[in-house]
């Protein structure tokens, strides 16, 4: 037992090289940012400007902004609303409904579990665990195992106080179980609800499919990342449960039975569980699919609108999310969240996703990467496009010339001539472009004068010169613009009446 304990520390893989890994990284990430700011910073037109204000000039993320959702009792008990799951349309008709034995109070059977979750996830429950497994034994043990952090021994104490983690994660289960064994309906319903736009949804064959529009996730959330999202969103319910309804010291029994209850209600707040992506050229086509979204079966519930002037800089892009119903089965509709982005934005994110993932430590398996700061990654970048002096050639003594050196020397006469004369004509070209738009400045600010006007002068050299009548400049004022516009009329009038006159003496 003592040689077998393992090692004391786990290693780093990518340990030699771990810094300049880091540095690389972060460089890639900051390239990506910046194309994605100049992205955005090209978007113009009438719908680009529509996207940098919704949903109003102050807010980027609202719930259901359109109405349309059935005001919900236990989503009015966050501090902050979010949607849910087993949401209901104020327009009425069939809705998601969590089986009975979520809610905090009642007696539930285990078998009666059991039996739900193979409805939804099929006889070896693999729907919901989205893996295989061995019987009726190895399916039973997986639910009172309890993993990705819902086990005994890994989950947290402070919030087993306000519920049941088996309850819990048997909830996530039947969710993903649902979402996943509906997933190929859910994708359809979008692309016949996107189908009248005027190009079509092309559905992506693989996620680098250049000639698509439409990338649906290839199967609905994983149930790690469901598990991990729902203990993120219990500890949001926790801190809000200890802040307004059972502080520390206890609560009375109203109020502790309302804080299970939004506690078992956990998993249904992870939405998005069934996804895709819509790319568009431009703007307005991102537009017009938003219009049509709004417009189809329960319109939206949900918007996230990272194309909003004063969102935060977006890591990963600028995007348009919106969540919406999508009819299915007899269970009721399934919240899909739909992303539409820009074409550029979505090529250039999928290289920007590789440096989020790894500084996240989603490409490591022990350790978590420190991103560097932008200073070290200045330094780095300078250091390593330096020449290495080893490499430049030493001059040799003028004494020793041989004809290699000849032939060198007259080729570098010659590029430092061509050099020269490139520079001298770039040199008169931005002097020769600066003239022009001087004159062409001065030509513009010159008022409009009548020629017979002009005073014609002889120069000492025995040539001519026209002087102009004065101008009369004035500040910019109300009073002087009416003034201005009094004499831009008379002249106007004079002008006419000379072109009259001379059209009718060469008609007579």
């Amino acid at each position: 037992l003592e040689a077998t304990r393992g090692p004391a520390k786990l290693l780093d893989a990518r340990e030699p090289y771990r810094k300049e890994l880091n540095l690389e990284m972060l460089n890639l990430a900051t390239q990506s940012e910046a194309i994605h700011e100049i992205l955005y910073a090209m978007m113009s037109g009438q719908a680009a400007t529509w996207l940098k204000g919704f949903v109003d000039e102050k807010a980027w993320e609202k719930l259901d902004p359109f109405g349309l959702v059935k005001p919900d009792p236990i989503q009015q008990r966050r501090q902050r609303q979010k949607l849910r799951m087993d949401f209901e349309l104020a327009a009425g008709g069939r809705h998601l409904a969590a089986p009975a034995w979520v809610r905090a109070d009642m007696q539930f059977d285990f078998a009666q579990v059991l039996r739900d979750l193979r409805h939804v996830g099929g006889a070896a429950l693999e729907q919901c665990l989205g893996q295989e497994t061995c019987g009726d034994a190895d399916v039973i043990y997986r639910m009172l195992e309890g993993g990705h952090g819902f086990g005994p021994d890994s989950f947290p104490s402070d919030l087993a106080s306000f519920c049941e983690p088996s309850v819990a994660f048997w909830y996530a289960l039947w969710l993903r179980g649902l979402c996943q064994g509906r997933h190929d309906l859910v994708i359809k319903g979008l692309q016949h609800a996107l189908g009248v736009l005027d190009f079509k949804p092309l559905r992506a064959k693989h996620p680098w499919d250049k000639e698509a529009n439409f990338f649906p996730a290839m199967e609905a959330m994983g149930l790690e990342e469901l598990c991990a999202k729902v203990l993120e969103e219990m500890r949001d319910i926790y801190g809000e449960i200890r802040e307004t309804l059972v502080p520390e010291g206890g609560g009375d029994p109203d109020s502790e039975a309302l804080a299970r209850h939004l506690m078992a209600s956990a998993p249904g707040f992870v939405v998005g569980m069934n996804s895709a992506t819509l790319i568009f050229e431009d703007a307005d086509g991102l537009s017009e699919a938003f219009n049509v979204l709004k417009a189809s079966f329960g319109g939206i519930l949900q918007v996230w609108n990272a194309f909003h002037k004063k969102v935060p800089v977006a890591e990963a892009g600028r995007r348009l999310k919106v969540w919406v119903p999508v009819k299915t089965d007899r269970y009721g509709p399934l919240l899909a969240e739909v992303t539409l982005m820009l074409a550029d934005d979505y090529w250039e994110n999928c290289w920007h996703r590789m440096p989020l993932a790894y500084f996240r430590g989603g490409l490591d398996r022990h350790t978590t990467p420190t991103r560097p700061s932008k200073d070290a990654l200045e330094q780095y970048t300078k250091v390593k496009f330096q020449l290495n002096p080893a490499l430049i050639p030493e001059s040799k003594s003028k004494d020793v010339a041989s004809d290699v050196d000849e032939e060198t020397q007259r080729k570098m006469r010659e590029l430092q001539e061509r050099k020269a004369r490139e520079e001298e004509r770039l040199r008169q070209e931005e002097i020769k472009r600066k003239r022009e738009e001087l004159e062409r400045k001065l030509k513009e600010a010159s008022a409009d004068f009548d020629p017979d006007q002009c005073e014609v002068r002889e120069t000492p050299s025995g040539g001519n010169m026209i002087i102009r009548p004065p101008v009369e400049v004035l500040p910019k004022t109300k009073r002087c613009e009416a003034l201005q516009m009094k004499k831009l009329e008379q002249f106007n009038k004079k002008k006419a009446e000379k072109e009259a006159a001379k059209q009718e003496e060469a008609s007579g």
